[in-house]
């Protein structure tokens, strides 16, 4: 399979309403907060960092990224990602994680990027291993977190 070519644009007028409109997958509902959250979220915490995430000129998904470290952990966080149910199973979750963490990368020398998930979300934890994530043990929020080191 051919990898989707992947954009990451940030959050605007032009593509704000497109991404409260993804959906997921009626049973992956409860396991992410709504975009529409993590907009209003991005605006009282100017460090979350909102993009659309496109394929073709069509927004597919959303990323919600911190731009600065946990003070916890000094490691970045990506709080949200999903991608629409209609694009999920092609190749573009794994496509759009790849630009995720380049985007990050690209942001500041960072030592480590980490993301929890509800433990019982099998897709999301399939995805992340793939990408070279690594459970650390730990738990927040009733959530798994998982690691990827870069340095």
């Amino acid at each position: 399979m051919i990898e989707p070519t992947i954009e990451l644009k940030a959050l605007d007028i032009n593509n704000w309403d497109k991404c409260i409109r993804l959906k997921l997958k009626e049973d992956q509902t409860k396991f992410i907060a709504p975009n529409l959250y993590s907009i209003a979220q991005s605006k009282v915490e100017p460090n979350l960092l909102p993009y659309a995430i496109y394929a073709n000129n069509e927004v597919i998904g959303f990323a919600l990224i911190d731009s600065e470290p946990d003070p916890k952990d000094m490691c970045h966080w990506i709080p949200r990602f999903m991608i629409d149910a209609s694009f999920q199973g092609q190749g573009y979750g794994k496509a759009s994680m790849k630009k995720i963490i380049e985007e990050m990368k690209a942001m500041t020398n960072i030592a480590a990027i980490r993301i929890s998930f509800d433990p019982d979300n099998d897709s999301a934890r399939a995805l992340y291993l793939k990408m070279g994530f690594l459970e650390t043990g730990e738990i927040e929020d009733d959530e798994v977190i998982f690691e990827m080191r870069l340095v």
